[in-house]
């Protein structure tokens, strides 16, 4: 942890600076609130194109499955409980659509209105998080085809299994968010296939650490089919659908689940002219800067250069609270820094 006494902080003669955060949740949010402590000075604007800038986006699968029945629970912070206790604006259902880093402004438009707006700013943090993958193959967007990664989303689903008294599910992807929508689906006693390309669930695991999930995945009634890609989706005569594999294998469904992985949404960085990974990622230093000077504090959006960062980004969350890497992993740390050095590579006025 790093010691508070020691943060930089602005001197009192300066005039003081502004920061615009892009995206909210674990990054964002953890961000901002970091910043906040090293600094009381600075100014700091979080934008979030959703209508929830802190929501604990892990509870989402057992919001799902009625483990987490109260969505309130759902909610970490409000706009009104950043701007109370931190002293940061925050502005919900609003999108940035552009970033000039020549001219340091973005541009943001309000989902509702549409209305359009420039903000200028000092230093700029990405934190766009990353979406799920739905790839362009036939009935992917028909309806009771769902992917997780909101609270809308998962209250969309919730009301589909009422709405539609859904008995069966087919989750695409064995992966952490696939074994716990399975973990979900099945608290709501609904029978649960996946459907998973590799011979194994949780892929990053060695193939013998996956075999006991298995079985327990069997022994609870989850039909594994392994080794199988998903190929379509239809709609099933009656009602429902079907989920054909890549082997022809016909799976049905009251609904289906996509969980076949993330993509980092990086079109804002690479629209700006901000460089991009071969995997898709945003390119940045030891300080978590691009080659324009902007930040980026989400994990799941960066492009980094060491196997071994790249191993413990799997396992992290998105925050910058304190530290991104912990302090056990002391060797991954030496190429990742936290928002201190960050906030000393700052411009001053």
């Amino acid at each position: 942890m790093a010691n508070q006494t020691n943060s930089p902080s602005l001197p009192s003669n300066t005039t003081p600076r502004r920061v615009l955060i892009v995206g909210g949740v674990a990054g964002g949010a953890s961000c901002a609130a970091r910043l906040r402590r090293l600094d009381e000075t600075v100014e700091i604007l979080m934008i979030d194109r959703g209508p929830y800038v802190s929501f604990a986006n892990c509870g989402l699968p057992y919001y799902v499955g009625n483990v987490i029945s109260d969505e309130r629970r759902l909610l970490v912070a409000s706009r009104e409980m950043f701007h109370e206790r931190f002293n940061i604006d925050v502005r919900t259902d609003t999108e940035v659509t552009a970033i000039d880093p020549n001219a340091c402004t973005i541009t943001t438009r309000d989902v509702h209105t549409g209305s359009v707006g420039t903000e200028h700013y000092d230093a700029l943090v990405l934190s766009p998080g990353a979406a799920p993958i739905r790839p362009p193959l036939p009935g992917i967007n028909l309806p009771g085809v769902f992917a997780v990664r909101t609270i809308p989303d998962s209250r969309r689903i919730r009301s589909w299994i009422t709405e539609h008294n859904a008995k069966t599910a087919v989750v695409i992807g064995g992966g952490f968010i696939g074994l716990e929508m399975v973990e979900n689906l099945i608290h709501r006693e609904l029978f649960v296939a996946i459907l998973e390309k590799l011979p194994q669930v949780m892929p990053p695991l060695d193939p013998e650490m996956a075999v006991p999930l298995m079985k327990h995945l069997a022994d609870k009634g989850v039909r594994l089919h392994m080794g199988d890609g998903f190929a379509s989706i239809e709609e099933r005569d009656g009602g429902g659908l079907l989920v054909i594999a890549e082997s022809g294998a016909r799976l049905p469904a009251d609904l289906v689940i996509l969980a076949i992985g993330v993509r980092p949404e990086t079109m804002l960085a690479k629209n700006a002219g901000l460089a991009i990974g071969p995997r898709g990622g945003i390119v940045v230093d030891a300080q978590m800067r691009t080659q324009s000077r902007t930040y980026v504090s989400a994990i799941d959006v960066l492009s980094l250069f060491d196997l071994i960062v790249m191993v413990f980004a799997s396992w992290l969350t998105s925050t910058v609270e304190e530290r991104l890497i912990p302090a056990t992993s002391a060797g991954a740390a030496k190429l990742i820094s936290s928002v201190d050095p960050f906030w000393r590579q700052l411009p001053t006025a």
